[in-house]
């Protein structure tokens, strides 16, 4: 008789559970699907994610599928969708491109190296890839991307760094899709980042990227180098900017500082160490510098340092509504930080003390439409996605969404989407 009271209970114990994994799917499925109407001031998070899994008593994380947030501001607050790629294990960069009224955004992942283009359309997300190298080394990584016209024709080109045979290429976009070039290649070297921007005022744009030795688990020498393309009309010349030998810069800047129609370049200098009876010490600290051409002479000078190990966003934008421009550096674990130039120094503050992350991905963005640019922070260590904004005297926090302890993020940027 118990057996048999028992069946109904099962029964309905299971059309519940199936009614649970139903709506669990539904709500899987929803977020993946972007808000009606648009576009709305955006923020990608591009990340990579862990799973876990016990084996023999131990929990053992994995890497997950690669992932990415869109936190987009409706009249209704925040709204987040994701898209999700388990052909590749990390989103380094996303990008929205503008393209009419269609919806893109470029990504590049890692293990294996993709660049794709991402469309919403019928409402779901439809994939083009459009670069899939193997570079013949131990990791096959797009590590960084940026748009812009660095071969003269008025349009907007790719720029790719990418690890581990120092491989910087731009892809042209033809009729029939993309023309990649590699322009430079280095065996057991990782390269960082691109940045581009007009350095001599010629209305051409050249672009920047980081080589360096490989990364290291632990302290020690890995000298890196600043490098400089420009377009001839054929080629690209290759000019050194500046040589480390000591350590590297992982994070550059080319921005329009003073409004005046040029780029200048900054670049973070990560800390000199040592390692002692295991140890990882500290030798130097953080450098920020900024450079100068002038007569065929490239000057770098340092206008501030940190007392911590790296620092790997630096960003521009007036961000106290001063109408002039100021820097952002968001290092590893001294917080993120300010600098404001008067006549020709740097006056160096702290933000938030409270706010870490191994990258500690940093952007800047009006989203609110009032002419001074909010500062948006990924911070993994308090698995906060934040924002600060200027109060007239100092910088207000709030909390936008919560990061999971299974994220590494690796960058944000800003748009409309």
């Amino acid at each position: 008789m118990k057996h048999a009271a028992s069946k109904p209970l099962i029964v309905i114990s299971a059309i519940i559970f199936s009614i649970f994994l139903f709506s669990c799917s539904k709500k899987e499925e929803a977020k993946n699907i972007l808000p009606p109407g648009g576009p709305y001031p955006a923020i990608l998070i591009s990340q990579a994610q862990f799973l876990y899994e016990n084996r023999d008593g131990k929990k053992l994380a994995k890497p997950g599928p690669a992932i990415m947030t869109i936190m987009q501001k409706t009249r209704q607050g925040w709204v987040d969708s994701v898209i999700e790629d388990p052909q590749s294990n990390v989103f380094h960069k996303a990008l929205i491109l503008k393209d009419g009224n269609s919806k893109k955004i470029l990504t590049i992942g890692a293990m294996k190296a993709e660049l794709k283009l991402w469309e919403f359309k019928d409402n779901a997300w439809h994939q083009t890839l459009l670069w899939n190298p193997v570079f013949g080394g131990k990791w096959d990584r797009l590590r960084d991307v940026e748009t812009g016209d660095v071969t003269g024709d008025g349009k907007a080109d790719i720029v790719i760094a990418t690890h581990d045979q120092g491989v910087v290429a731009v892809a042209v976009k033809q009729d029939r899709g993309l023309d990649v070039k590699e322009i430079d290649r280095e065996q057991g070297i990782f390269v960082h980042e691109v940045e581009i921007g007009d350095i001599d005022g010629d209305g051409l744009n050249e672009f920047f990227v980081t080589p360096s030795k490989p990364n290291k688990a632990k302290g020690g020498p890995q000298p890196g180098k600043i490098v400089m393309y420009k377009w001839t009309g054929t080629d690209f010349n290759k000019t050194v900017v500046d040589n480390l030998q000591k350590t590297h810069a992982k994070e550059i800047l080319a921005f329009d500082i003073d409004g005046r129609g040029t780029s200048t370049l900054f670049s973070v200098v990560e800390a000199e160490t040592r390692t002692e009876d295991g140890n990882t010490v500290r030798v130097e600290p953080v450098k920020i510098k900024e450079y100068t051409f002038k007569n065929g002479k490239i000057t770098g000078d340092v206008i501030a340092t940190l007392d911590d190990f790296q620092c790997r966003f630096l960003t521009a934008g007036d961000v106290d509504g001063d109408g002039r421009a100021e820097l952002v550096a968001a290092a590893m674990k001294s917080g993120s930080w300010l600098l404001k130039r008067h006549n020709s120094t740097w006056n160096l503050s702290l933000i938030d003390a409270d706010s870490s992350g191994y990258e500690h991905a940093t952007c800047l963005a009006d989203v609110d439409g009032d002419g001074v640019m909010e500062i948006y922070v990924a911070s993994d260590d308090q698995q906060e996605l934040r924002m600060y904004k200027w109060n007239g005297n100092s910088f207000s926090r709030n909390i936008i969404a919560a990061i999971p302890d299974n994220r590494i993020t690796w960058n944000l940027t800003a748009g409309k989407f």
